[in-house]
């Protein structure tokens, strides 16, 4: 479904103007669609903080020395 910006009425996905106020609405994203690439967009963010973590986490533990502990 395809939400109309001026009223807010649910129109099918291939509307292309709204059924209640006529507001053009073609080429809007529906509500799962954004939602959908809004999902994408966090999960490839998500990926690339968790490898900068990893890096930094993986160069802090570096700087000690495994046997005893001691800054390197």
């Amino acid at each position: 479904m395809v939400y109309c910006q001026k009223c807010g009425k649910k129109n099918d996905d291939d509307a292309e103007y709204c059924n209640k106020c006529g507001t053009l609405i073609r080429g809007e994203k529906s509500l799962e669609k954004r939602i959908e690439d809004a999902a994408e967009e966090l999960g490839r963010k998500a990926e690339a903080f968790g490898k900068h973590v990893e890096k930094k986490a993986k160069e802090f533990a570096d700087s000690f020395c495994w046997k005893c502990g001691n800054k390197v």
